[in-house]
C-alpha cells in the first residue's frame, strides 16, 4: 500500500523534515517504489509536485525537502502500485487536483476499493479521472458529490463534512479507504484502516503557531495518536473543528 503525508497550520510554515522522513520510505527503507507527489497551498492553488519514480531517488524531491516551501496545508503521498499492472505513469501519481469554485482540490489515497470504477453507484458526471486508479475515481465521485452540494461555493468546515460524510462512508464499504484531501482552507481526513496524527503547539512568548501532522506511520519520536476509524476528521488552522 502507499504512505500518506498531511499538514493543517495555523501560520505557514514547512515540512522539510517529514518530507526527508518520508522519503527514503519510498524504495529505501519501504516498498512504496511506484512514484511521490506533494502539494503546497498557496491561498486557493496548490503547487503540486510529482513523479512516477521511487521518492528515494527523486533528485526532485530531495530538493523540495531541503526547499523552503512554506504553506498551511500540504498533502504528500509515496505509492506503491496495487495492483501492479496499474503502474508507473504521471497520470496514476497521487496526488491528484482538480478545480471547483475557483479553487484547487487535491486528493491523495492509501487503500484498495475494488469495483468502484464499474459500480453504477459510483457513477461519475462532471469530475473525470485521466488515469487508471480506483483512488482517482473515488476523487472524482467525491468532488461530483461537493459541486451538487454546494454549486461551486466554498463549504464551511462543518458543511464540508456533512456533505462528505454518506459519500465517503459508501466508498469505505468498498475496501480500504484512508485518504487526504483539501480545498486550500480545510484539510478532510478519513481512515478505516490507519492513519496517525500529532500536534505541535508553540507556546513560546508571542508565539501563536499550531501544526497538525498526518502520517500513515509516525515520522517521528513523538507521541502519535491514532486517528479515530471510520470518522470524517475536517481540520482548519491546525485544529480539528468538531463535527456539531
Amino acid at each position: 500500500m502507499c504512505e500518506l503525508l498531511g499538514m493543517s497550520a495555523r501560520h505557514p510554515t514547512d515540512v522539510n523534515h517529514s518530507l526527508a522522513l518520508l522519503r527514503p520510505r519510498g524504495g529505501e527503507l519501504g516498498p512504496h517504489t511506484d512514484g511521490w507527489g506533494v502539494a503546497f497551498y498557496e491561498g486557493r492553488a496548490a503547487q503540486i509536485f510529482k513523479e512516477p519514480v521511487p521518492a528515494a531517488e527523486s533528485r526532485c524531491l530531495a530538493f523540495i525537502a531541503d526547499y523552503d516551501f512554506r504553506s498551511t496545508i500540504v498533502i504528500g503521498h509515496i505509492r506503491k502500485a496495487n495492483p501492479t499492472q496499474i503502474g508507473r505513469a504521471s497520470a496514476n501519481t497521487h496526488p491528484f487536483s482538480r478545480e471547483l469554485g475557483g479553487r484547487s482540490w487535491v486528493f491523495a489515497h492509501n487503500g484498495k476499493l475494488p469495483g468502484v470504477q464499474d459500480d453504477q453507484s459510483f457513477t461519475l458526471g462532471r469530475f473525470r479521472p485521466i488515469g487508471e486508479t480506483d483512488s482517482e475515481h473515488a476523487f472524482c465521485f467525491l468532488l461530483d458529490r461537493v459541486a451538487a452540494a454546494g454549486d461551486g461555493r466554498l463549504l464551511g468546515p462543518r458543511e464540508l463534512g456533512a456533505v462528505l460524510r454518506a459519500p465517503v462512508e459508501a466508498l469505505s464499504r468498498l475496501g480500504e479507504l484512508n485518504f487526504l484531501m483539501s480545498d486550500g482552507a480545510h484539510l478532510v481526513a478519513f481512515a478505516n484502516a490507519k492513519l496517525h496524527s500529532v500536534l505541535r503547539i508553540c507556546v513560546e512568548r508571542e508565539c501563536s503557531q499550531q501544526v497538525v501532522v498526518l502520517a500513515t506511520t509516525p515520522l517521528t519520536d513523538e507521541v502519535w495518536s491514532p486517528l479515530a476509524s471510520e470518522q470524517l476528521h475536517v481540520f482548519e488552522a491546525g485544529e480539528e473543528v468538531p463535527a456539531r
